[in-house]
């Protein structure tokens, strides 16, 4: 019989141990999908035979070296070894953001498939997937996700932690803005709003209309722009933390937090990599004056800046939202809320 003793704020106050051999098993699975994802990076290269690097390759290559170096010292590193610890966990997680990155071309080749089967074969600009490549960088989105799995959350500055899991209590753990949920969600409208009413014919910020509303495949962007604003919410709303009781099965129980976070990160890696890219050289375009200008090209000036400025934006406050959400939406067995009403010290054996 093992007691176990319960004060009004909730959790035990006996330590519980927190099974270090489960921790290393999670390391040393996460070693081998990055070892995984490295020679399927090397492996895409060789099939492909291009000539340079494919987008994202050097990036999953230097984040599955790095990321799996830092696991394996986490993977040997006991509690005798807290600096090793402490230094090889942002490089994990540093790497671990890497390899979204490089993933994160998966949404850019699911993209081309669509637009491809949109406009058919007879398309010669439509963008052919290369299957070794979306393999390489689906092993990479799943190393991300297994380093992460096995860097254990460490407390900061002295915050309170739950002795069952470890993790900082809901009220120490650092906290972004309440609203960087509904901030992400309105500055990811702009695009699919404007793209969906040139689709229904109009005309605003379109200086050629014959041009703009001729290109083929134009309404498939707003699937995932629109996707993103849900996304945004749900890292705000109730019900991304808990299912509506209208949902069939699963109403009324917790969201699983990778339901959530997965695709928050993917969107952040994806805005990381389109929006400073794409801003940056709205404006070399518009300062080089052998280039033509945007208006000669179809669009007003002010189409393209505002489209890049809002993606950068809703990056930040997307990530923001998602930092929140993964320090407010535990899914620990002790963030459980209690019964109404203090409760009283006593013991429960079990």
């Amino acid at each position: 019989m093992t007691s176990l003793t319960w004060t009004a704020s909730g959790p035990p106050t006996r330590p519980v141990p927190h099974g270090s051999g489960r921790r290393r098993a999670r390391a040393a699975l996460a070693v081998a999908g990055c070892a995984a994802a490295l020679a399927a990076t090397s492996l895409a290269r060789r099939r492909g035979g291009a000539v340079g690097p494919f987008p994202g390759e050097r990036l999953m290559k230097g984040a599955s070296v790095v990321g799996g170096l830092a696991l394996a010292v986490l993977a040997s590193a006991g509690p005798t070894r807290p600096r090793a610890r402490r230094i090889a966990e942002p490089v994990a997680l540093g790497a671990a953001a890497a390899l979204v990155q490089g993933g994160s071309q998966l949404l850019f080749d699911a993209l081309a498939v669509a637009l491809h089967r949109t406009t058919g074969p007879a398309d010669q600009e439509a963008a052919v997937v290369d299957a070794p490549r979306v393999a390489a960088r689906c092993l990479a989105l799943g190393s991300a996700a297994l380093t992460v799995s096995a860097v254990r959350q460490r407390p900061v500055g002295g915050a309170r932690t739950c002795t069952r899991c470890g993790r900082p209590l809901r009220g120490d753990a650092p906290r972004f803005p309440s609203w960087s949920g509904y901030a992400a969600c309105a500055l990811s409208l702009p695009y699919p709003v404007v793209k969906l009413a040139w689709e229904c014919g109009s005309d605003v910020g379109i200086t050629r209309p014959d041009v703009i509303h001729n290109i083929p495949g134009g309404w498939l962007p707003v699937v995932p722009a629109l996707a993103g604003s849900v996304l945004s919410l749900a890292l705000v709303r109730p019900w991304g933390r808990v299912f509506p009781r209208w949902v069939p099965a699963v109403g009324g129980s917790r969201v699983p937090r990778p339901l959530v976070l997965a695709p928050a990160s993917f969107a952040v890696a994806v805005l990381a990599q389109v929006a400073p890219a794409a801003l940056v050289t709205a404006v070399r375009h518009s300062l080089d004056p052998l280039k033509p200008s945007v208006e000669e090209i179809g669009l007003r000036s002010w189409v393209p800046f505002t489209f890049y400025a809002c993606w950068l934006l809703w990056g930040i406050a997307l990530a923001g939202a998602a930092w929140e959400y993964h320090r407010a939406a535990t899914d620990c067995p002790c963030d459980v809320p209690q019964a109404s009403g203090p409760a009283a010290p006593g013991s429960l054996a079990a």
